[in-house]
């Protein structure tokens, strides 16, 4: 039931995620687009030679470039005669006729009758497209003079006048290609600027989708009075040169005229901050787009929200190591893949399926762990009071083999309470237990606290050792302080019990070191975390002896040459212990 509410919950937070997708998608899209361009630019059959109306060419000039009549007849004619195809012209033609004003430095001068002239005569060889303007003061397209409109009119079947209006996205950014039912498209006219250049060099359309902004290097504008200067001096060769069978496409570079932003760099002769650049260069990337194969088709939002949303299948499993490896070469193909398809002509954003798989299998991963972090909980608290804390780590931590054994050098404690046998017959059953967990539960907090393992308990008697299950730099050192501080112990136990007018405890505490055998040991249903060994049974021996040496703490040679001299240990000389052979014994009392 849980489960089931869990993956409900991960499958309307994805249909969240694939919402935001887009904005992701975007900075991917961009990404892929300046990083082919770099390193796989698609090559370009048919260019478009953008000409420039920048602050040189205004500064040469005494009027205002509204009254530039001369200069665009003259570029128009010009450009013409040097066998432009198509001339795109992404400037504001004026909407009366100037044919009263007269120039100061040339009285002879008709404004409206020289571009008149020279709409006329560069329209017989060149095909004109003029842009449309929005004016959003009146909401409607700019009129132009009934002269030069008559003029362009006459180019069938292309729009002469066509919009110039961009959209862009969410983030300011133009994309795509204008589609006529876009709000940023007034008239919904499916005519746009770059769109009749392309129809006049032959690539009518109908266009629709992402512009490739892998197509071509950056754009080097030709200035206006460049172009004016060729042909003031007769260089018809290098006009020819420049713009014979070509799409041209006029219109103002100024820094801070009809600026937008594009995904890439798109204007090389600006110094800094290349994607934000005059309008005129998205429709010549437009246009590039259109003579070399097209716009960059994409999905329906109802296909990528269907593969989208199948990343909701990263919930299911249960292997979170194979999950997160799956995910991340998922990642990695998709994105190659993605890449591939862009430069093949298609665009398939992976950031929705990516999200949402991610999601699905985080989220499932993180079940998983608070799942496993209740089931930890829940044996710590089950366990805890059965084993020590190096024993219930590994447990936790999912250790615990049955058929596993080391051979390690550990330091093996064995305590007992002298003649509590004896004490017990004088007290009933309940006090007999409350007094043991008394006593055993100040102990066992000493073995812990030095980082030993309690092994067992034998009636009064305890079993411990030091280095496993985790090391120690000295077992021996760590033993011998764990001992004296179960004697200190003690008689602040027996403070209080004499206090309660119970009996006083003594204890003998026998200390061995050596290697053992550690591991669990007994059958799959029911076993112990143990050690076995000589080192076991030699310090069980010792602490019976230290009822015939009288010191609380026996340990054997192996012991003191580890603890070395700053202990003072006291040499006892050879002792026999039952069943083994005679060993030097070392004693150790409070002062």
């Amino acid at each position: 039931m849980a489960l089931g509410a869990g993956f409900l919950l991960v499958l309307l937070v994805a249909a969240a995620l694939v919402q935001l997708a887009p904005t992701l998608d975007n900075r991917v899209l961009d990404a892929q687009f300046a990083l082919n361009r770099d390193y796989f630019p698609k090559p370009i059959a048919r260019d478009v030679v953008v000409v420039g109306i920048d602050e040189a060419f205004l500064d040469t000039i005494d009027e205002p470039l509204s009254l530039s009549h001369a200069y665009l007849a003259q570029f128009l004619t010009t450009v013409s005669e040097a066998g432009a195809v198509v001339i795109g012209l992404d400037l504001v033609l004026p909407d009366r006729r100037f044919d009263k004003l007269a120039s100061l430095t040339n009285p002879e001068l008709d404004y409206h009758r020289t571009l008149l002239m020279g709409l006329m005569q560069s329209s017989q060889r060149s095909t004109l497209v003029l842009a449309k303007v929005w004016d959003y003061k009146r909401s409607s397209f700019r009129d132009i003079q009934l002269d030069y409109a008559a003029i362009l009119g006459q180019q069938q079947p292309i729009q002469a006048l066509a919009s110039a209006m961009l959209c862009s996205d969410d983030d300011g950014r133009i994309r795509r290609y204008p589609d006529p039912s876009w709000d940023c498209q007034p008239d919904r006219s499916p005519h746009t600027l770059s769109g009749e250049v392309a129809a006049a060099m032959g690539a009518p359309g109908p266009w629709k989708g992402l512009i490739d902004y892998q197509l071509g290097d950056e754009f080097v504008y030709k200035p206006l009075q460049e172009v004016l200067g060729y042909a003031r001096a007769g260089y018809t060769s290098r006009l020819e040169q420049l713009f014979k069978g070509k799409a041209v496409l006029i219109g103002t570079v100024q820094d801070d005229t009809d600026m937008v932003r594009a995904p890439v760099e798109l204007a090389r002769w600006l110094k800094t901050d290349k994607t934000k650049i005059p309008g005129m260069l998205v429709h010549a990337q437009a246009m590039r787009s259109m003579l070399n194969g097209g716009f960059i088709g994409t999905l329906p939002a109802s296909w990528l929200w269907a593969v989208s949303l199948t990343g909701v299948l990263f919930w299911f499993g249960v292997s979170v190591r194979r999950k997160m490896l799956l995910l991340v070469l998922l990642s990695l193909v998709l994105l190659v893949a993605s890449n591939v398809l862009l430069q093949q002509g298609t665009w398939i954003a992976p950031t929705g399926l990516l999200l949402v798989a991610w999601l699905a299998g985080l989220a499932r991963s993180a079940w998983q762990a608070l799942l496993a972090f209740g089931e930890r909980q829940r044996l710590s608290r089950t366990f805890s009071g059965y084993v020590s804390p190096g024993v219930m780590q590994q447990i936790l931590a999912g250790g615990v083999d049955t058929g596993s054994s080391v051979k390690t050098h550990v330091c093996v404690l064995f305590s007992d309470i002298r003649n509590f046998t004896t004490m017990s017959e004088a007290m009933d059953a309940a006090q007999v237990v409350l007094l043991l967990n008394r006593y055993f539960g100040r102990m066992t907090a000493i073995v812990h606290r030095h980082g030993g393992t309690v092994d067992k308990f034998i009636g009064d008697g305890m079993m411990a050792f030091f280095g496993a299950p985790n090391t120690l730099p000295s077992p021996e050192t760590s033993a011998l302080e764990a001992a004296c501080d179960m004697l200190a112990e003690l008689g602040e136990l027996n403070a209080e019990l004499a206090g309660e007018g119970g009996p006083e405890l003594k204890i003998g505490i026998g200390l061995h070191s050596g290697l053992a055998v550690i591991g669990y040991v007994g059958s799959s249903d029911r076993h112990e975390y143990t050690a076995i060994g000589d080192a076991v049974n030699v310090s069980a021996r010792l602490e019976g002896l230290s009822k015939v040496v009288g010191y609380p703490i026996v340990c054997s040679d192996s012991v003191a040459r580890q603890l070395g001299p700053s202990w003072k240990l006291d040499a006892l000389g050879m002792h026999p212990l039952k069943g083994h052979t005679d060993v030097p014994v070392f004693g150790w009392r409070p002062a």
